[in-house]
């Protein structure tokens, strides 16, 4: 039994009547998981948005408890205050390990002034994700930003997580760069993928408590469900003009929406969606319920006749998850979705799940028309969809070495072991020369080159030369 301090991104679902997000979710889930399994949990929480300096953040943390081996301390964000409030936290707790999820939170976690293993989890690859956020508003000045978060965090963690195999291999590539493929790690796993299977929303109540048919759509009417956010990675042309077709060849069918837009990180995809939408000649068949409390989301749930998912065609579709497909299939709702990342391919290869071709409305149409047409069949493969993924993500099994590092953790051994920079088998060494460190200042002299007197980038070769002959020197 270990100790351990579990950092993410709130809200989180024991959170009453507040918007609920998957890093919410993920973190929630790392947490209960190592409680069931006899360990001690204190979380570390931040609030989803607050991810700028916050000048009213304090050193100090008072903690909330929240059961058995669980509580919790509300932090607000500073890039300096946060990690000092969690040292002082761990001179209190005395914690084994840490297992932390978010881009932001790891880098937190790296940045705790205190030598201590640490598991950084990444549900869903940040960088391609801040790509779709780039091409969202026309402005890449946030990638260096994240460039600096993510090489920070990946140069200290000890062991890593992700969401699915894709993002693993895309996640050694990102390893690679900052130096971490070196002599000591040769042979060491260094990454687990952790697959998004909690079943937190199944243990909800599923009692209706605002009923749609009969009140807002006619009493007949098939409802066809959006749950969550509308992100980056969201295609809302071909959503609004593939549901366009439905209701012409099929008026008994009603798209109903739970949940806009996502404050601090996409606020345009809805509002393109939104005004699409009403302005079609069907804005009666687009209807708008807006974001609900946690408890509520199983009431929605309850009354699908089926949900959609609409991916754009992107790096960040194919590496990273769906919360959202995983929670329908949960509640056994037939899935009309894009089949471009890991759970929802080898759900398309079952024939579990009802898929339609990426930016093509003409795809997505003929999909869920078939649904609404063969109502008992649909529904009889999402329970069939169900059992494969309860399965397939047995969590007792997919999730047992993080269960096995938290019980014994320990350092990358390129974190342990003395580091030299080699240039070839004859070559001289360099002592007391990270691979590591020298990535980090190639990395920095990439982003940042030198100024001339002028104020002109210097030739960034030069510069790189003179730096490996600054490193050969010693």
């Amino acid at each position: 039994m270990s100790t351990v301090l579990v950092l993410g991104v709130g809200p989180l679902p024991v959170d009453s009547g507040k918007k609920i997000h998957a890093p919410g979710i993920r973190v929630w889930h790392l947490a209960q998981y190592l409680v069931k399994h006899h360990h001690n949990v204190v979380l570390g929480i931040i609030e989803f948005g607050d991810f700028r300096d916050n000048e009213t953040a304090e050193i100090r943390s008072r903690q909330e408890s929240l059961g058995d081996r669980l509580s919790v301390c509300r932090l607000k964000y500073h890039s300096v205050r946060t990690p000092e409030a969690l040292a002082t936290l761990h001179a209190h707790c005395r914690f084994d390990c840490v297992v932390s999820t978010t881009d932001i939170m790891n880098s937190v976690a790296a940045s705790i002034p205190v030598h201590i293993p640490l598991w950084l989890d990444y549900l869903g690859d940040p960088l391609s994700e801040r790509q779709l956020q780039a091409a969202t508003y026309n402005n890449d000045s946030s990638l260096l930003e994240l460039w600096q978060v993510m090489a920070h965090a990946l140069l200290q963690g000890d062991r890593f997580s992700v969401a699915s195999t894709p993002q693993k291999y895309a996640l050694i590539g990102q390893l690679g760069l900052v130096g971490r493929l070196n002599q000591f790690t040769a042979g060491h796993d260094l990454i687990t993928v952790l697959p998004n299977c909690s079943r937190i929303m199944r243990e909800q109540n599923l009692r209706i408590q605002r009923p749609l048919k009969g009140t807002i759509v006619p009493a007949s009417s098939f409802i066809l469900l959006w749950a969550g956010g509308y992100n980056t990675w969201t295609d809302p042309e071909t959503l609004f003009r593939g549901l366009e077709l439905v209701f012409q060849q099929n008026p008994s069918v009603y798209f109903v929406s739970v949940g806009g837009e996502i404050p601090g990180h996409d606020n345009v995809t809805f509002h393109r969606f939104r005004g699409l939408c009403e302005n079609s000649l069907y804005a009666n068949h687009f209807q708008f319920i807006g974001w609900v409390p946690p408890h509520e989301v199983p009431s929605f749930y309850a009354q699908a006749d089926a949900a959609i998912n609409v991916d754009a065609a992107c790096y960040e579709a194919e590496i990273g998850t769906r919360t959202r497909i995983i929670d329908w299939i949960s509640y056994e709702i037939p899935v009309v979705t894009t089949a471009l990342c890991e759970p929802t391919l080898l759900l398309q290869k079952e024939q579990l799940i009802f898929p339609f071709e990426p930016g093509d409305p003409k795809s997505l149409a003929e999909a869920v028309l078939w649904v609404a047409s063969h109502r008992e069949e649909a529904r009889q493969r999402a329970v069939r969809a169900r059992a494969f993924l309860d399965q397939l993500y047995d969590e007792e099994v997919v999730f047992a070495p993080l269960d096995e590092w938290v019980r014994a953790p320990a350092f990358a051994p390129d974190r342990t072991a003395p580091h030299w920079l080699i240039k070839g088998p004859q070559a001289p060494r360099t002592p007391d020369c990270s691979v590591a460190n020298f990535q980090r200042k190639f990395l920095q002299s990439c982003v940042s080159p030198p100024m001339d007197a002028s104020g002109n980038s210097r030739n960034a070769g030069r510069f790189l030369r003179k730096l490996l002959k600054r490193f050969r020197r010693g």
